[in-house]
């Protein structure tokens, strides 16, 4: 019963956070950085995505969140070749020549409690385009992702913003993984190469182009199936969303 009431109350402030007035840093704040052309896209091995990187660390920080990646700090490095044959998965490998690297950004809000609670939300996305764009123009054109994922991170953020003095139950692990648009690689490493244990882990949350509504307001969940307390739970604390529920977790993201 415990863990329900928990869940109830992060859907709760999930919900909330499309009509809450404004923390100092909003969502629009967050998303306006992350989609901001200077970034060039967030692809993984860019400028662009370690300058979102490091706004990311630093929001984290600023909200107190203690750092949960490699040697302690907020940063969790992952080192890949690049497909060269898109019928095959992308393989992990050392620092090299033809590698590329990607950070995945993590927090942690530390209750003491004995189980942790996973919120995440991947931040990278397309760069200029190429492989999984559907642009088909001449020229190279930025791929702000805006709403793939900037709108993600930006409610990951205020969720833990929100968690970070109340419902102490369970610790909180935020999570911002790079590599996601390249097959799932940060949180595919992530989950290999943990910072907390995974067999404390109560459940979790992830964030996926929640930006943009269509005009009936539909959102999809997805992954309702394996505890009946989603459905329950989600359907009775909406007000403002068309829920799409979907029983399966099996998809092209980070859960």
């Amino acid at each position: 019963m415990r863990n329900s009431v928990l869940l109830a109350v992060i859907l709760a402030l999930f919900f909330s956070c499309k009509s809450e007035k404004p923390t100092p840093v909003s969502l629009e704040d967050d998303v306006a950085v992350l989609a901001n052309d200077s970034l060039a896209g967030r692809e993984p091995g860019t400028q662009g995505e370690l300058t979102a990187a490091a706004y990311l660390q630093k929001r984290m920080q600023d909200l107190g969140l203690e750092p949960k990646g490699n040697a302690g700090t907020y940063y969790q490095t992952f080192t890949f070749k690049p497909k060269t044959d898109p019928h095959k998965e992308v393989e992990y490998t050392s620092a090299g020549d033809g590698t590329i690297t990607g950070t995945n950004v993590i927090g942690y809000i530390d209750n003491q409690a004995e189980n942790t609670v996973v919120i995440g939300a991947h931040f990278d996305h397309l760069g200029m385009g190429g492989q999984g764009s559907l642009y088909r123009g001449e020229e190279p054109q930025i791929h702000n992702g805006a709403d793939d994922n900037a709108s993600g991170v930006a409610i990951m953020l205020q969720l833990a913003d929100s968690l970070r003095t109340k419902h102490k139950g369970n610790n909180y692990l935020i999570i911002s993984f790079s590599g996601e648009e390249q097959g799932l690689l940060g949180s595919n490493y992530f989950v290999k190469n943990s910072t907390i244990d995974l067999s404390k882990v109560n459940y979790m949350l992830n964030m996926d182009m929640v930006g943009r509504l269509r005009a009936d307001s539909s959102l999809s969940v997805s992954g309702t199936g394996p505890a009946p307390v989603w459905t329950q739970s989600l359907n009775a604390l909406n007000t403002d969303f068309k829920l799409v529920l979907k029983e399966s977790g099996v998809g092209p993201s980070d859960h």
